[in-house]
């Protein structure tokens, strides 16, 4: 007897796997770069959003500069990375020291970059050592500052600028604050109001993330992130950079 079409399983996710051929090309660039360049510098970019990135990614291989001073940045999987190294260890004496650097590294969530330069290490290390970028803060990190909104009318900045160069929030957020942050606060002729101060969080504790998503609600992106340069390799001199 034929089976009844009722009783068959449809599965209704969809799921779709990575384009097999942005995988190739990612992998295509990582070891076409490797031969180009002198020098190939791991970078941990977990700190840095798509926009600083595609900002890095212009300033090293801006169309102003000549074609010998461009460098390319190719944000990558760790275990992608590894094998583009991999597949020139023999070619390269001690690479295999570089790759040992990546592999040691076991940070969940992390987003790892090569930047391929002819900028000698010393230059490359200034650069990353200055850029600093400041932004809200994320789940886990440390409180860049001490917050309190202030009691009384609250203001879009909660008492982080000065009153006299802020505008009250519009009252329409109220419910957020209320019911979303366990804010509480309560609407007086038309203005959002706290009878008390409230206080957010203290300098240099960990912070949750209903603390984050207060701080971004205030635009307060006092915290700083940088580039983490976790190793080099200079193909001329075929060792380490230091």
């Amino acid at each position: 007897m034929p089976r009844s079409r009722r009783n068959r399983v449809i599965t209704l996710s969809n799921v779709t796997k990575k384009d097999k051929e942005a995988k190739t090309r990612n992998f295509d660039d990582l070891s076409e770069n490797l031969l180009k360049f002198k020098r190939v510098v791991l970078l941990n970019l977990s700190n840095i959003n798509s926009n600083n990135l595609k900002e890095l990614r212009k300033q090293w291989d801006s169309e102003t500069l000549a074609e010998e001073d461009r460098s390319k940045l190719v944000v990558s999987k760790k275990n992608m990375i590894i094998k583009s190294l991999e597949n020139h260890k023999e070619e390269f004496a001690n690479l295999e020291k570089l790759i040992a650097i990546l592999q040691k590294q076991h940070e969940k969530n992390a987003t790892y970059g090569v930047l391929y330069t002819n900028y000698d290490y010393k230059t490359v290390i200034e650069f990353f050592d200055s850029y600093l970028k400041k932004d809200f803060a994320k789940s886990n990190s440390k409180s860049p500052i001490t917050f309190n909104i202030p009691k009384g009318v609250i203001y879009s900045r909660g008492g982080f600028i000065p009153v006299e160069d802020d505008i009250p929030m519009a009252h329409s957020l109220e419910p957020i604050l209320r019911n979303k942050y366990k804010i509480p606060t309560s609407l007086k002729d038309g203005k959002i109001v706290l009878d008390t101060d409230y206080h957010v969080c203290e300098q240099g504790q960990t912070l949750n993330v209903v603390q984050c998503l207060i701080l971004r609600q205030f635009g307060i992106s006092e915290s700083e992130y940088k580039v983490e340069v976790m190793g080099a390799y200079n193909k001329e001199a075929e060792e380490i950079c230091k």
